[in-house]
């Protein structure tokens, strides 16, 4: 069965920013596939690289400004919340996927969901109401995804001659 990864990013101590190491901890306590692997890759950037490696999809979960209401979450294309001019010498999210890209026995699949914080705050480590109030609804909906991806998986499997 193909693989699944999904990585949650973000500062535990600049508020919202925390809410994909959040998000981990509840994907941990669900019942998901046996195909699918959480990870909380925190601030780890380039140092995350390994986690792309003998998979076939990756899921990367992370704050962006969206422009939405605090809380609302979609998924994203890279060019939408990642541009080169705001990754910095540490080699954020957007430097790693870059890096992924360049690199070409690192092709998984990736999809990026976005979830639009309240406020980054420099240590500050509690998540806004808003993020708190959606966070059962980020997990709800990867634990879909999560669920699809294992079936559409299994039907490949068991197309396959």
């Amino acid at each position: 069965m193909q693989v699944l990864r999904i990585l949650c990013f973000g500062n535990t101590l600049h508020c919202d920013d925390g809410i994909g190491s959040a998000i981990a901890s509840r994907l941990k306590a669900s019942e998901l596939p046996e195909c699918v692997e959480v990870f909380d890759a925190g601030i780890a950037g380039l140092n995350a690289m390994p986690l792309f490696e003998n998979c076939s999809k990756v899921l990367v979960v992370d704050a962006a400004d969206l422009a939405l209401s605090p809380g609302s979450f979609r998924f994203v294309k890279r060019s939408e919340i990642y541009a080169p001019e705001h990754d910095d010498h540490m080699g954020g999210v957007g430097y790693l996927l870059q890096a992924v890209e360049a690199v070409s026995h690192l092709k998984p699949k990736i999809d990026i969901l976005a979830i639009q914080p309240e406020r980054i705050q420099r240590f500050e480590p509690q998540l806004s109401l808003a993020l708190l109030d959606a966070l059962e609804t980020v997990v709800d909906t990867l634990v879909e995804y999560a669920v699809l991806h294992a079936r559409v998986s299994q039907n490949k499997q068991e197309l396959s001659p």
